[in-house]
């Protein structure tokens, strides 16, 4: 199992997840770590894909969190393919931290 944080430090899709070999995320936590109320888009973007995060490949659309929340995704496991990514984006930068829990399948 492994896990990766990455902060949200523009307003443009950052990658928060690349598979090496086949992954299933098991768990995301998306926190807003700030007094300001945000809101974030995410997009799984298969690695044959050209256009990257889009609205073609875009899973949770304007998703709000309040001050000092967490969004926790962890219902669905996500499998994915090497080379496949998981991009964020948020309204405000600097304000969310993307934990992503994974293992190899």
């Amino acid at each position: 199992m492994a896990i990766t944080n990455t902060r949200l430090t523009t307003i443009t899709p950052t990658t928060v997840f690349e598979a090496v070999g086949q992954q299933a995320i098991t768990v995301m936590y998306i926190t807003n770590t700030t007094s300001t109320p945000v809101s974030f888009n995410m997009f799984v973007i298969n690695s044959d894909d050209s256009v990257g995060a889009a609205f073609d490949n875009q899973v949770y659309s304007a998703v709000e969190l309040t001050a000092n929340d967490t969004y926790v995704i962890s219902q669905e496991k996500i499998i994915l393919d090497s080379g496949d990514l998981v991009d964020v984006e948020a309204n405000v930068a600097d304000c969310i931290t993307v934990t992503v829990s994974s293992i190899a399948v």
